[in-house]
């Protein structure tokens, strides 16, 4: 007991060790940089948005492309060459020169085909495989996201300067033929599609950087 009248004595703070002090020194600027490096990714990151609107920003195109179909019953691919045209909203023409002149023009759910002077025209309703995978591109070209979020589970990645999109079917019977289509680009140009088949199959059509119509 302290004597009556006296002050009673503080106590001074314990003091932590140096080597404690090191480690919750040491683990701040860390965490700190963890934060800045998370933040930078996330405002680097390329989102969907913004990838259609650079899309949309280009109202008409006209390209050149070639075509690599990998079927499982041929033992060499077919190749096709020729020019794509696409005409905001939703026509896409598609002039093949080589092996052998082909035509087709998709507009609205219609496509038609011109081959050796006979047209065959598909309703796209009908045909909703078909049109799922004409849809991947015309939408993509287009910029249009609600229409490749009906048709697919979408996920991105990269950034405008190189961004790489995969498609994967929303539909059961269509997954059950094709696992997924990958698209890459620059800024607004699509340049690759690749489709990829469960049976053996698969298709490339690379297009080379268009020019607004």
């Amino acid at each position: 007991m302290s004597a009556p009248g006296r002050p009673k004595r503080e106590l001074a703070p314990k003091r932590a060790s140096a080597k404690g002090s090191r480690v919750r020194f040491a683990a701040f600027p860390v965490a700190i940089l963890a934060f800045v490096a998370t933040s930078s990714a996330g405002a680097a990151g390329l989102t969907l948005d913004a990838l259609m609107n650079a899309l949309r920003a280009v109202p008409a195109r006209h390209a050149t492309f070639e075509e690599t179909r990998q079927m499982a019953v041929l033992n060499a691919p077919l190749v096709r060459r020729g020019t794509l045209d696409y005409v905001r909203p939703s026509r896409l023409e598609m002039r093949v020169t080589a092996p052998r002149p082909e035509h087709l023009v998709i507009e609205g759910s219609r496509l038609s085909v011109e081959r050796g002077g006979e047209v065959t025209v598909v309703d796209l309703a009908a045909q909703p495989m078909l049109a799922a995978w004409i849809e991947s591109l015309r939408a993509t070209l287009a910029g249009d996201a609600a229409s490749l979020i009906a048709h697919f589970d979408v996920s991105l990645t990269g950034t405008l300067a190189a961004w790489h999109l995969t498609l994967v079917p929303r539909d059961e019977n269509l997954r059950n033929v094709i696992a997924s289509v990958d698209i890459d680009g620059h800024q607004g140009e699509p340049t690759r599609f690749a489709i990829d088949g469960l049976r053996g199959d698969s298709t490339v059509i690379t297009i080379a950087p268009s020019r607004p119509s």
